[in-house]
């Protein structure tokens, strides 16, 4: 029998030290790869580095002579489980999504067309990340710690494809966003934090540039989306995370999530009607599909917050019901649920209405809120500009006053520490020393504005303290159960400490307890050298 020859995928030469600092795949190109040319810089090789191939494997040879006893155990930390991010071996050769990109642009849509992973088997570059046993680790971390804070999968269904041996490219990618942000919430698992995130962002343009082909979007590369910016918030920056919600928002209207339950499509009509004729795994996914965009919704609103900036989408678009109880939600038992309006017309402090919320939908009113309070701020901007400052912004300003405390009166006594209940909390609280914010900005003050600004003190002082017993109680939750943007109102809270230490001489001892909070949070990045501070 002729054998063919073994030819290595590896392509000749060494990758430059740009490449390897970037983690990214050097085309070897002499004198300057595609890379350093076009960041306009020298490309540079180190011939010195050793290669690793040989090294693993003589000291593999050396310890079964010096320690035969050991040298089973040791040859198994060398089979793959272990972080790899320096490839030398490229497993998708052939495919480099943004030189394909760039070079589409130069041809015909007919001899450009982009090359992708030919099946969705196709290993990912770092499939030897992650070994089956910390797979079923990472799912088992990903429902005890992220779903708390991120409600969008059905477990039994999850379980389900996910022991399907021919996922989709969709499903994979979502995997890698759960296991980024399990790994990240995890001491065990916080050094493939770093790799993971950036297989699955790797996963994500791939995936892009096939949208932008094939025009299909499936719902697991949003709900990737969703985890891939709350793990940016936490560990790469606001502004990443801001980026990437936005891109999660735009799929999401894409897909057209906001108008799941237009009552005017008959389908829809017809399935509230008779439950019962409801498919148990359909309804599951079509509540997937509900909590993704009330994800993408509440990410929206509370990281625009943050900096101050217009959110995507539109609450008066949205005819999508919202989520259902959690209990019902992981039974597979259909239940219809409310509109935002119906609620947020419920809510207002004329309403007689009490009936406590899930948490879920707790936060979901609340970024309404936070949304039309900037919204609010936004409009008195261009008010001032045009002189007209009129009753509309003080009755406007009055009934969000009003809603806030309406909805921290219902919050006032949780049967029990829920993480995603004590973020709601914290944000009903900084709401009262945003709105008093709105109302210092107004350059024109009557008398009657004068009055109102120095009424509204007394409650931020009661608002502040408030904050204080929310922040102790937060403690009780341990730093990984944490709602992962606490951050945000903890921080608008500590500038409002800083700038109004006028009102009350205890607010400078407040600032430095939230302070004191963040910095505590903040170590959630490194668990590793948290642990090692308090040894």
């Amino acid at each position: 029998m002729v054998t063919s020859p073994i030819i290595s995928r590896q392509r000749p030469g060494s990758a430059c030290e740009e490449c390897r600092r970037r983690k990214v795949r050097c085309d070897r190109r002499r004198p300057q790869c595609q890379v350093c040319f076009e960041n306009g810089i020298e490309c540079k090789i180190n011939t010195t580095r050793l290669p690793r191939g040989p090294r693993k494997a003589a000291l593999e040879r050396c310890l079964a002579d010096q320690h035969p006893e050991i040298s089973h155990n040791m040859t198994g930390s060398f089979d793959g489980s272990m972080v790899e991010c320096d490839f030398e071996e490229d497993p998708f050769p052939d495919f480099d999504p943004l030189t394909k990109l760039r070079s589409a642009s130069l041809h015909d849509d007919q001899t450009s067309e982009i090359k992708l992973p030919s099946s969705p088997d196709s290993p990912p570059r770092a499939s030897g990340l992650v070994s089956d046993l910390m797979r079923a680790d990472l799912d088992q971390l990903y429902f005890d710690r992220v779903h708390s804070f991120a409600p969008i999968l059905q477990r039994w269904r999850y379980h389900g494809w996910a022991k399907d041996p021919k996922k989709t490219e969709g499903q994979v990618c979502l995997q890698y966003a759960m296991w980024t942000i399990a790994a990240c919430l995890s001491a065990h698992f916080w050094g493939l934090r770093d790799a993971l995130y950036q297989e699955t962002r790797r996963m994500l343009d791939i995936l892009d540039v096939r949208e932008a082909r094939d025009r299909g979007v499936g719902i697991e590369q949003a709900q990737a989306w969703v985890l891939i910016s709350v793990y940016e918030y936490m560990h790469v920056s606001m502004h990443q995370a801001w980026m990437s919600a936005g891109r999660c928002c735009r799929l999401v209207l894409g897909m057209r999530l906001y108008e799941l339950d237009d009552p005017n499509n008959p389908a829809t009509l017809a399935r509230d009607h008779d439950l019962a004729l409801v498919d148990w795994a359909d309804w599951a996914g079509l509540e997937e599909q509900r909590r993704t965009f009330w994800m993408a919704y509440s990410l929206d609103r509370f990281i625009s917050l943050h900096s101050s900036l217009p959110f995507t989408l539109n609450e008066h678009l949205i005819c999508t019901r919202l989520p259902s109880p959690e209990e019902d939600f992981q039974a597979g038992q259909p239940v219809v649920t409310r509109y935002l309006a119906d609620v947020m017309a419920g809510a207002s402090p004329d309403s007689h209405e009490s009936a406590a919320v899930s948490p879920f939908c707790e936060c979901i009113i609340l970024a309404t809120i936070c949304g039309r309070g900037l919204a609010h701020r936004q409009k008195l901007a261009v008010e001032q500009i045009n002189g007209a400052v009129y009753e509309g912004f003080w009755n406007r300003h009055q009934w969000l006053h009003e809603m806030v405390s309406h909805r921290i009166r219902l919050l006032s006594a949780p049967a029990h520490v829920d993480p995603m209940l004590v973020f709601a909390r914290i944000i009903a609280q900084t709401m009262v020393l945003f709105l008093h914010n709105v109302l210092e900005s107004i350059t024109w003050k009557t008398g009657d504005h004068l009055l109102g600004i120095i009424d509204y003190e007394r409650l931020c002082v009661l608002a502040a303290h408030e904050v204080l017993k929310l922040v102790k109680l937060q403690a009780q939750l341990g730093y990984f159960k944490v709602h992962p943007l606490t951050p945000i109102p903890l921080l608008m809270c500590a500038d409002f400490f800083t700038a109004h230490a006028y009102i009350d001489p205890l607010f400078d001892v407040m600032r430095q307890e939230v302070v004191r909070c963040l910095q505590d949070l903040d170590r959630v990045k490194n668990p590793r050298l948290s642990r090692d501070m308090s040894a």
